[in-house]
């Protein structure tokens, strides 16, 4: 008893001695799939090196993806590193953390390709989402939206809570409830997902709703039993649809002219064709005759004329399914996908309205302006409209010395005033004032002054548009 006793001791010893696992370890238990991965088989791999936990795992990751991972040929040690001076390479130890130097040829670069890389990329998003530097979680919501995978929802989920910066957590909500729509296991979770998309009328919301909606055009003699989202009516484009049976081999191709002509020069016996003398084949009727001869002999592929095409038009329905085979799904979508587009249907609408009335006061304010100085003037401005662009361009140039768009327009807006009245004035001292009561010389003058006035706008601010928040 004393001896088994013992024994166990030992073996515990043993075991709470050992080493923790490394990731060379790890490596080195997949070498074969490291050095020569591929897509489908590099994710073992993967969830092995996730699984450990250890620090150095996203940085061997992002090295590996990036071709900067090197394994040495004497004994198949891996490491991370590029090339250096003198031809040599610098490489890092991934569990010491040492830094050597060794001869290129010395080395086998592992060279990832393009599928096995989007994979690593997956993986490291799962890393880069919990990552302390705000920069490295933001550059991984960026990766998750312009790639959505179903794996990358629960990573997301996960690091929502502990995230400290508001916006960035708010972001995460948003791209989980993307992902949650279109991938989460449960379909009333998915349905609870698509349902708050109801209200959110950003380009990425009508994304996820129209890949929802995906379908998939089909011809068949009945509708099947599938999520039809809607049946087609062949008559609207005959040609189109038939050509569509013809693909799903459900009807012959149409019968050219050319082929028909070919078909019966190939079969030319003793001067006739299908009993046919060939003097009489220059009537296109008297060809289709002839052709469809042969066809019923089975010389040739059947006759297919616009009379045969529309009875195969007929015969079969033709419609479109969703590729998502849940009818609640794709409903909830529908439903949330007509919300949004009523929602910014509304939206243009006040846009168009406010752009509208925004345009129209400019007018009209350029013309009570005229109305009111001829009005007491007696003078026909036509440098009037350069008066309006002075104040465009004061609040342009105020808003490059002050950043700050809600200071700038309350110092350009009495800055304005007082250019243009300035501008005014000098031009009525030195101009308008020996032309009034002769409205035919204040016309051409103020119409040379507003040609000079343009030109020297275009001098000083370029003929570009320059914009103004």
């Amino acid at each position: 008893m004393r001896r088994i006793l013992f024994a166990v001791a030992m073996l515990l010893g043993t075991a709470l001695a050992a080493p923790a696992q490394t990731v060379q370890d790890i490596l080195q238990t997949h070498a074969d799939e490291v050095a020569k991965p591929s897509r489908k088989s590099v994710g073992v791999v993967l969830d092995d090196l996730v699984a450990s936990g250890l620090p150095i795992v996203p940085l061997f990751l992002e090295n590996w993806s990036n071709k900067d991972a090197w394994q040495r040929k004497e004994d198949g040690i891996f490491f991370m590193g590029a090339p250096g001076p003198d031809g040599l390479l610098v490489l890092r130890d991934l569990d010491s953390d040492t830094i050597l130097q060794g001869e290129k040829s010395d080395y086998k670069q592992l060279k990832p390709n393009g599928g096995v890389r989007r994979v690593i990329g997956s993986a490291l998003v799962q890393f880069q989402l919990s990552d302390p530097d705000a920069d490295s979680r933001a550059n991984a919501l960026t990766s998750i939206s312009r790639k959505p995978e179903a794996s990358q929802l629960a990573p997301l989920l996960a690091s929502i809570e502990g995230d400290p910066d508001p916006a960035i957590k708010a972001r995460k909500i948003q791209l989980a409830n993307f992902l949650s729509a279109r991938f989460a296991d449960d379909p009333l979770d998915r349905i609870g997902a698509i349902a708050s998309l109801a209200t959110d009328t950003s380009v990425e919301a009508r994304s996820v709703l129209n890949q929802i909606l995906t379908v998939t055009a089909g011809a068949a003699k009945e509708l099947p039993d599938a999520n039809i989202a809607r049946a087609l009516d062949p008559t609207e484009a005959p040609d189109v649809f038939y050509a569509q049976l013809v693909a799903a081999e459900l009807a012959p191709p149409v019968t050219a002219p050319a082929a028909i002509r070919a078909a019966l020069e190939q079969n030319i016996v003793d001067g006739r064709v299908a009993d046919i003398p060939v003097a009489q084949l220059g009537d296109p009727d008297t060809r289709n005759r002839a052709y469809v001869r042969l066809a019923s002999a089975g010389t040739v592929p059947q006759l297919v004329t616009e009379v045969y095409r529309d009875a195969a038009l007929a015969e079969h329905v033709f419609y479109e399914v969703y590729d998502e085979k849940d009818p609640a799904i794709t409903a909830a979508a529908e439903e949330a996908l007509a919300s949004v587009e009523t929602r910014v249907a509304w939206a243009q609408t006040v846009d168009l309205a406010l752009d509208g009335l925004s345009l129209a006061s400019i007018y009209f304010l350029a013309a009570i302006g005229l109305a009111i100085t001829f009005g007491v003037m007696g003078v026909i401005n036509m440098a009037h409209g350069e008066f309006i662009m002075m104040g465009a361009y004061t609040g342009y140039v105020v808003q490059l010395f002050i950043p700050d768009y809600t200071i700038s327009i309350l110092v350009a807006l009495p800055l304005a005033f007082a250019i243009t009245f300035g501008a005014g004035v000098t031009m009525e001292r030195l101009v308008i004032r020996h032309l009034y009561h002769r409205p035919l010389e204040t016309l051409l003058a103020t119409f040379g002054i507003s040609i000079a006035l343009q030109q020297l706008a275009k001098n000083i601010f370029g003929t570009q548009a320059r914009p103004l928040t």
